[in-house]
């Protein structure tokens, strides 16, 4: 279950969502694993989910490679990941899986901030998230 959250609080390592017209002129609900808020203008991220849809079945392993998960509240499922380093040495670390899956998005921030944002839940394998509610 999401909670509803703020622009000026989203941070490197959120993952969030909101609804986003992009070049096809649709629009779309995206959740996204924030790389770096507001750089030249653009909110850089991995794309997780399109419309509440798994873009790929290996999101637990994209946060692993980003950094380490921690729990922002268990009961509705809402994460955030410690990104490990620069935003540069997380994109190196990911850049296999960006570039079979092609999931690195990047957002014109003003136009993002018209939406409303969430701290969105995720749908994670089991195993993963007992080990995350252990930590």
């Amino acid at each position: 279950m999401k909670i509803p959250y703020n622009w000026s609080k989203v941070d490197r390592g959120d993952i969030i969502s909101f609804q986003y017209r992009g070049t096809n002129k649709r629009l779309l609900r995206r959740t996204v694993l924030v790389l770096e808020k507001k750089l030249d203008g653009l909110l850089h991220g991995i794309l997780l989910e399109m419309s509440n849809k798994i873009i790929n079945n290996r999101v637990n392993e994209i946060l692993e490679l980003a950094g380490e998960t921690k729990v922002v509240d268990s009961k509705k499922k809402v994460y955030r990941v410690e990104l490990s380093g620069k935003t540069k040495d997380v994109y190196k670390k990911l850049k296999e899986v960006i570039k079979k899956y092609g999931i690195y998005r990047t957002f014109k921030y003003e136009k993002a901030v018209r939406s409303q944002v969430f701290l969105e839940d995720l749908r994670l394998p089991i195993g993963f998230v007992e080990e995350l509610n252990e930590n």
